[in-house]
């Protein structure tokens, strides 16, 4: 009965001490509600914000590399053009002797050429010289040059007559006077005065225009002289003069057998001469067209 009464009283105690914790539960948790409610409670402390690291400052900007440009040199600007040369006009054909010794003064012509620029009338002179030499004739009248006055010598061996070569040497001086002239010189010089030329040339009642190939028909003559060596070619006396009896050298032209007359090497020299007049007269020609 004892040991009932203390098991009901162990019991009850039991249930008192579960009891007084439930209440003591309660009373907390009304307490912290009532703090909680009215703000007695200290507030919680806020942990402190971490602080701030201000972000490095951006780096300059990298200098922008602006790249150099070359300074455009502009050319230096041509010179002005020298003006147009003004022409001199052609003087008049009556009036262009002075003209003439002036644009061939620094040429030299040797004293045949000087004395063929001392009479006036020098272009006129000149385009008789080409028309006479165009028909075969040799002008002697209007050549700087006076033929030999005496005979051609003769050489007679009691069998036939024949040229006497000694007589070729009276043409040497005359072949070197040639021989040294500068042609292309010459002919530049005179280039200026073709119309007059051809002017001069119409008087004899031609084309002018067929001067130049007058010309060019006189120097082709010359240069067609067949190669002949008169110390062999027979002569045969007709009336007062000797002719040569063979009619092949007799029926050339007188400027032929003249060539003829000089002999075989002053003939080879002259003939150059005129083939080199040719050439040049030819390109000067095309040159002006």
């Amino acid at each position: 009965m004892t040991d009932q009464f203390h098991s009901i009283s162990a019991q009850r105690g039991a249930i008192s001490a579960a009891q007084a914790g439930l209440i003591l539960v309660l009373l907390l948790v009304i307490a912290g509600g009532v703090v909680l409610l009215t703000g007695i409670w200290p507030p919680e402390e806020e942990s402190p914000a971490p602080p701030v690291t201000a972000a490095p400052p951006a780096p300059p900007p990298a200098p922008e590399i602006t790249e150099l440009e070359e300074p455009v040199v502009e050319p230096p600007a041509p010179p002005p053009a020298p003006p147009a040369p003004v022409e001199e006009p052609l003087p008049r054909l009556e009036e262009s002797d002075d003209a003439v010794r002036d644009a061939v003064a620094d040429i030299p012509l040797g004293t045949a050429g000087q004395q063929y620029l001392i009479p006036g009338n020098i272009i006129e002179r000149s385009a008789s010289v080409v028309y006479l030499m165009a028909q075969g004739e040799v002008p002697y009248k209007l050549l700087p040059v006076s033929r030999p006055k005496a005979a051609f010598p003769i050489s007679d061996d009691g069998t036939q007559v024949v040229t006497d070569p000694a007589g070729f040497e009276r043409y040497d001086a005359l072949t070197q006077w040639l021989q040294s002239l500068d042609l292309e010189s010459l002919l530049s010089s005179l280039e200026w005065f073709i119309p007059l030329f051809r002017e001069a040339w119409s008087y004899y009642g031609e084309d002018p225009a067929a001067f130049d190939m007058a010309v060019v028909m006189t120097l082709d003559l010359v240069i067609a002289t067949p190669e002949v060596d008169l110390s062999e070619a027979r002569l045969i006396r007709k009336e007062a003069v000797w002719i040569f009896e063979d009619p092949a050298i007799e029926g050339l032209a007188p400027i032929q057998k003249q060539v003829l007359r000089m002999g075989p090497e002053n003939a080879e020299i002259v003939k150059a001469k005129t083939t080199e007049a040719r050439g040049l007269w030819l390109d000067q020609l095309s040159g002006s067209m």
